[in-house]
C-alpha cells in the first residue's frame, strides 16, 4: 500500500441518550414568548482521535438560565463520545439573550446540532462534504459545500 499514511482506522462510538425531563421552573423553547438568541457563539474544537473520520455530528440539550449563561448541556446524540463531549464544551461557553415568558427573562432548554468537518481532510474549492450519519440537522441540508477562500 504505497502511498498510505497508515492501516490504523479509528472506529466511532455512537452516543444515544433521552432527553432529560423538564426541570421545575424552566420552560420549553415552544412556552416562551421570546426565545433564546445566541450573543456569544464558541466552535467545538474537532477531536484530535477523530483525525482519520472526515465528519461527524452532535445533538446537545442545554438550559439557557434567566442571566444568559447555560447550565445542564448533555449529549443526545452524536457519531462518537467524543463529539458529544467537544460539543458540550463549547455550548457551556456560549452566552444567550435569555427567552421571556410575559416580559420576564425565563430559563429555557433548547437543543442546538453541531456538525463537524475535519481540519484534516483535503477537500477541494466547490466539492461536497458528505452530511454525517447521512442525516442532515432539522432544518439543514444534506451536503454542504467547501467555498473557495
Amino acid at each position: 500500500m504505497a502511498g498510505c499514511a497508515g492501516t490504523d482506522f479509528v472506529t466511532e462510538h455512537p452516543v444515544e441518550n433521552q432527553v432529560p425531563p423538564l426541570k421545575a421552573g424552566v420552560y420549553s423553547i415552544n412556552a416562551v414568548d421570546v426565545r433564546p438568541v445566541a450573543t456569544r457563539e464558541i466552535e467545538p474544537d474537532y477531536p484530535f482521535d477523530l483525525e482519520s473520520i472526515l465528519t461527524g455530528k452532535a445533538v446537545v440539550v442545554f438550559t439557557v438560565r434567566a442571566d444568559g449563561k447555560v447550565a445542564d448541556a448533555s449529549v443526545v446524540e452524536a457519531d462518537d463520545v467524543l463529539f458529544g463531549e467537544a460539543a458540550v464544551a463549547a455550548v457551556r461557553k456560549w452566552r444567550f439573550r435569555p427567552a421571556q415568558f410575559k416580559g420576564a427573562p425565563v430559563d429555557c432548554r433548547m437543543t442546538l446540532p453541531f456538525v463537524f468537518v475535519s481540519p484534516y481532510a483535503n477537500y477541494l474549492p466547490g466539492e461536497s462534504i458528505p452530511d454525517p450519519s447521512g442525516r442532515a440537522p432539522p432544518g439543514g441540508s444534506q451536503k454542504g459545500t467547501i467555498e473557495p477562500r
